[in-house]
């Protein structure tokens, strides 16, 4: 990748573009309950359980949220979480900056390798997808991090290939490694930008690199993935990243491109994070929302963006571009994204948005590249390119605003609901003694929204069913027998694992104790969701 034709002055396009997407991901902060995988990073800073931690004297230092999901961002919110009172704002605005910064290193990517033009496409285009950020704020993937880390890395890479400096590579190494230990998935795109790396510049890294090189560059991605090597060889048996993650499916192709298109069109969310109808439409309140309903009254409907559209155009284009010096950035774009997502759906991947989007932002710096360097061989390319640029744009945003006008209107949806609120203040006013948890998807939310106070305890399902010991038996009997302890479940009909409710009743009934209604709990839409009760002893 050569550098074309550009300005010496700095470019402050990504950072227009970084503000702009941080003004947006702080308008839906506020809407969505926080969720379970969002919240679950957390949960260790008030509760002394943890997937996998170290101890260090009197204090266990998280490595590990999951068998393939590190603890990178626990410790990035460690300097401040205890300074603020838990909430939506805490745990989702700093998600929304370190996408604001994967935007600012995109552009500066672009404008070093492709110049002016290119850096601003680039932005514009990926500051305003509205599943990039989405997926972001809400962060339930993770996927923030992973962004930031893989755009970082190929940034140094560029600086290494430029100044022949094994610095840069190191550092890059060491990203790649963090990236690693944040999500162990990173393996897809790491395998699919390694791919595509050593089959386009191959001759150009060879003559780079040198076998005292490699064993730096290794050791360096070894420090950054120092957690998840640890957690791996202590773990019994060793090596469970890869031993419980590791699956072969070769089917559902056919729906996973469909994810994958529907992420790209920006309306793989609607229906998951917010409802499609109400039954109890809500009107606009703040300035904000009036002007989201006003500008849906202009739009209409719009779920999809242009983005198809654009993409074959710089499809298109390619032939027309062979000869020119972004050749190899399109061919690697392409390569290293069909690479990544190929072995992505092969690995059991690809199923869901937050997965499908780790492939961004490949799709906006092949856009990028193509129509910057389409504009520089036509007559007022410029203002040609200028003109697309705004038509995508403005397609992304009135995207983003259906979501926004969904909100409003319809409220969130599933495990999203805002009923959380209500339901972790009402538990806060309360001497339980223990919440106890019936269905999935409340133990990480309540456990940061309460500081862990009633304490949260999970509960099996099936509750105590036949096959267990007797030992479990007594501890399901204490368990019940406990008068302060308040237990939460889902609204019929809202349940995540269906039948749960019951099949609790059940068990409790058969165990000699029925249930005392306590509270319910509405969203901000006035709709029934979560409701608490204790279990006394039957007469």
């Amino acid at each position: 990748m050569r550098r074309a034709s550009s300005s010496n002055q700095r470019f402050w396009g990504g950072a227009l573009c970084g503000l702009l997407f941080v003004a947006l991901g702080w308008l839906f902060v506020n809407y969505p309950g926080l969720q379970e995988d969002e919240s679950a990073f957390a949960t260790p800073f008030f509760r002394e359980w943890n997937f996998f931690a170290i101890q260090f004297g009197r204090v266990r230092v998280p490595l590990m949220q999951m068998s393939y999901v590190g603890s990178l961002k626990t410790w990035l919110y460690a300097p401040f979480i205890h300074l603020w009172t838990p909430g939506p704002a805490l745990i989702r605005m700093p998600a929304v900056l370190i996408g604001a910064a994967t935007i600012v290193l995109f552009g500066a990517l672009l404008d070093r390798v492709h110049g002016r033009r290119a850096a601003w496409t680039g932005c514009v285009l990926l500051g305003t997808d509205s599943i990039f950020l989405l997926t972001t704020t809400f962060d339930w993937g993770p996927i923030a991090l992973q962004h930031f880390l893989m755009t970082a890395a190929i940034f140094l890479v560029v600086l290494w290939s430029r100044n022949r400096s094994d610095m840069w590579l190191a550092a890059a190494a060491v990203l790649c490694g963090l990236a690693f230990w944040d999500k162990a998935v990173f393996v897809w795109m790491f395998s699919g930008l390694v791919f595509a790396g050593s089959l386009l510049f191959f001759r150009r890294v060879r003559k780079q690199l040198t076998a005292r090189s490699l064993l730096f560059v290794a050791a360096a991605f070894c420090v950054g993935g120092i957690p998840l090597i640890v957690y791996n060889f202590q773990s019994v048996p060793k090596f469970v990243t890869v031993r419980s993650n590791s699956v072969l499916a070769l089917d559902h192709f056919g729906d996973k491109f469909e994810m994958l298109h529907r992420t790209w069109n920006g309306s793989g969310l609607f229906g998951y994070i917010t409802s499609d109808s109400a039954d109890r439409p809500m009107a606009p309140r703040s300035p904000a929302e009036k002007a989201s309903v006003l500008v849906h009254s202009v739009t209409g409907d719009r779920r999809t963006n242009a983005s198809g559209l654009a993409l074959l155009g710089g499809i298109v284009l390619i032939p027309f571009l062979w000869r020119t010096h972004v050749r190899d950035t399109l061919l690697f774009a392409l390569v290293a994204g069909g690479v990544a997502w190929i072995f992505m759906i092969i690995s059991g991947g690809g199923g869901s948005v937050h997965h499908a989007v780790l492939l961004w932002p490949l799709p906006h710096l092949f856009l990028a590249a193509a129509f910057a360097e389409a504009s520089e061989h036509i007559r007022f390319g410029a203002r040609a390119l200028a003109a697309t640029v705004v038509f995508l744009a403005a397609a992304n945003l009135a995207v983003t605003n259906q979501y926004l006008f969904q909100f409003v209107r319809n409220g969130s949806a599933g495990v999203w609901s805002d009923a959380i609120y209500a339901l972790a203040a009402g538990l806060r006013q309360t001497t339980a003694s223990q919440a106890v948890l019936v269905d999935w998807g409340l133990e990480a939310p309540l456990a940061v929204l309460n500081r862990n106070s009633p304490p949260v305890k999970i509960i099996a399902n099936p509750f105590a069913n036949s096959a267990e010991t007797e030992t479990q038996r007594q501890a399901d009997l204490q368990l019940l027998s406990d008068g302060k302890a308040i237990w939460v479940e889902r609204t019929s009909g809202n349940e995540i694992l269906a039948g749960v409710n019951k099949r609790l009743l059940d068990a409790a009934r058969n165990a000699g104790f029925e249930q005392q209604r306590l509270n319910v709990y509405n969203d901000s839409h006035g709709r029934p969701f979560f409701q608490t009760f204790r279990f006394i002893a039957r007469r």
